[in-house]
């Protein structure tokens, strides 16, 4: 009986982490996905998803995304306290033809903005803009080009890039960086534990340029996206 007891627990020391670790749960938090690139994009499958599925493999755990919030080990999104994993400035893009100067350019003005997008209330609220939602950031950039708004709000971090490509180029101009803009997403486990090792592992991205990389891959995609929708409009 003690050889049988004995050998058990050698089969338990030698079997994988990723065996042993205990599967997990996570939930987005909040209507706002940034750098959502399609409106038919699963929630599942976008930039906060491939980010958890890669803590998932830093934590030898499976990640499994549910909705339920009461049930999930950690939470991702517009929180006040975690590791933060995503920042940046509003900014607003605009045309470099007549299109707006300054953010009070916009009272009264329709601007394009994605669903949920915690920029719509701000702009609304500090310039009196009016709020025009898309489901994807692709489709509120391509809502400028349409005509349907005066600019498109969006994070900065997005719209820097989407400046600099040349089929942008009539609708260039950046409005001046908002003070006290900054958007922050923080990843927050409900275990001390499990929160240490998230914050290692985030910490440790920043270091390398994991994390940068795994964003600027969303950013493409969400520029490529614009080009698409923007291609298909030319195309008629």
């Amino acid at each position: 009986m003690k050889s049988y007891l004995l050998r058990l627990m050698m089969v338990a020391l030698m079997a994988p982490a990723s065996v042993l670790a205990a599967p997990l749960q996570a939930v987005l938090v909040g209507d706002y996905r940034p750098l959502r690139a399609a409106e038919a994009e699963q929630i599942s499958e976008g930039f906060e998803a491939q980010l958890l599925a890669r803590l998932g493999t830093v934590l030898d755990s499976e990640m499994t995304l549910v909705g339920a919030k009461g049930q999930a080990d950690l939470r991702a999104g517009a929180l006040e306290s975690g590791v933060a994993y995503y920042r940046s400035e509003v900014a607003a893009l605009t045309s470099s033809e007549g299109g707006p100067f300054e953010w009070s350019d916009l009272a009264g003005e329709t601007f394009c903005v994605t669903i949920g997008s915690p920029h719509a209330s701000v702009v609304t609220a500090r310039f009196g803009g009016i709020a025009r939602s898309y489901p994807s950031a692709a489709q509120a950039l391509i809502g400028l080009k349409l005509g349907e708004c005066q600019a498109v709000v969006d994070d900065r971090l997005l719209l820097d890039k989407i400046a600099r490509l040349p089929e942008w180029r009539r609708y260039d101009r950046l409005l001046p960086a908002l003070p006290d803009s900054e958007l922050a997403l923080r990843i927050e486990a409900g275990d001390a534990a499990l929160q240490r090792r998230v914050e290692q592992a985030v910490s440790g991205w920043l270091e390398d340029g994991q994390l940068a990389d795994l964003t600027q891959h969303w950013v493409d995609e969400v520029a490529f996206q614009a080009y698409v929708l923007a291609d298909t409009l030319d195309c008629h």
